[in-house]
């Protein structure tokens, strides 16, 4: 009986996510004429501007740079959309917030589902650059994305968990979340490789928690392979920022109401 409680609960649990996540993609691009399109435009656009400046201008000498480039930023797109929302997800819905009875952790969950489907999406786009380029994927792209992918929801999740959290008690928190995404940027191998890094600082990416993440993903995208030091240190940073995420969440989630 209690085995039957639980599976109609995950159940519902997860027919709830299915609903909300159709909700939220219908409602983004009601009356948009290019719809998804629009979530590329971003990423392309800073591979252009990135592309000239680096490739053109000051001769990065890194074969396929254009390919290099799509390889971190379109992760890197979800990763920031994901990140920059956090703050205010629990904020911007009070209605769903006072609600006694809804899981309000899946308020997070779907909102970093939606900008994986958008990922999911922009692959495509990528497989068909890296195709005009003269390079191909491998039968690894099967197990490497869908587990690059978990590990990204894993930190992202875990992340606003803890800041949409924190920011009911701290206003500010969404302006130093955003600054913090900025400097993640240039402090990540994203419009920039390891191979132009000085070896002597190379250790610093194991420090930087997502770091080792976007490095697996432009060697799964641009390589088809994973270094196995990078890939455990991403699996490892994005299981600290799940158990940090939930561990912020239930130890305040009940003053929610209180404080909306």
């Amino acid at each position: 009986m209690h085995e039957k409680r639980q599976h109609r609960h995950w159940h519902w649990y997860f027919d709830l996510l299915r609903v909300l996540l159709h909700k939220e993609l219908t409602v983004r691009y009601k009356g948009s004429l290019l719809g998804f399109l629009w979530s590329l435009m971003n990423p392309l656009a800073l591979a252009g501007v990135y592309y000239i400046v680096f490739g053109i201008y000051m001769r990065f000498n890194t074969p396929h740079y254009l390919i290099t480039l799509l390889a971190a930023l379109f992760p890197w797109q979800w990763f920031a959309n994901s990140i920059n929302q956090g703050p205010f997800l629990f904020l911007s819905n009070p209605t769903l917030v006072k609600k006694v009875a809804f899981p309000r952790q899946a308020i997070p969950l779907v909102i970093n589902m939606q900008d994986m489907v958008h990922f999911f999406m922009s692959l495509p786009v990528f497989l068909a650059f890296k195709l005009l380029d003269g390079l191909y994927p491998a039968w690894n792209w099967l197990w490497g994305i869908p587990l690059l992918s978990l590990i990204t929801l894993l930190t992202v999740y875990g992340a606003c968990l803890f800041t949409g959290t924190i920011n009911l008690f701290f206003r500010d928190l969404g302006n130093l979340v955003t600054i913090a995404v900025n400097i993640l940027f240039f402090a990540t191998p994203i419009f920039y490789t390891l191979a132009q890094v000085p070896m002597e600082y190379i250790s610093c990416f194991k420090w930087n928690p997502v770091a080792p993440m976007f490095i697996c993903w432009r060697d799964m995208l641009m390589d088809n392979s994973l270094t196995e030091e990078y890939l455990l240190l991403a699996i490892f940073y994005s299981i600290l920022s799940f158990v940090i995420g939930i561990i912020t969440y239930l130890r305040f989630q009940k003053k929610f109401a209180e404080v909306m």
